[in-house]
């Protein structure tokens, strides 16, 4: 799963999950800047940045994209149903519309 982070119509749902499941998502940064990718709602585990594993010791919401990098991370659908957004959390991204959105089915 790579969801594109291309805009903020609140009706749109870029990334269907169902509830107990579990993906490993691919996040590409494909800017020479680095993003900080937040998932509202659900933590995930983050497996590795840049093809190098990463040892977290804890679940996070938020993790920095490297400038033309790359995070597998993964993530447990276990406790919510419904939308919720995705997106970068700097705060000019995410105003120019930097996000998208994920729905949770049964």
């Amino acid at each position: 799963m790579s969801p594109s982070l291309t805009g903020t119509d609140p009706n749109r749902i870029d990334v269907r999950a169902r509830l107990n499941t579990t993906e490993e998502w691919r996040v590409r940064n494909l800017a020479n800047e680095q993003h900080t990718f937040h998932v509202h709602v659900n933590d995930f585990q983050v497996i590795s940045v840049n093809g190098r594993p990463y040892h977290a010791r804890n679940w996070q919401d938020t993790v920095q994209l490297p400038a033309h990098g790359e995070v597998v991370m993964r993530t447990r659908f276990r406790d919510f149903v419904g939308k919720y957004p995705l997106h970068c959390h700097i705060l000019n991204h995410e105003d120019r519309g930097m996000m998208a959105n994920i729905e949770v089915v049964r």
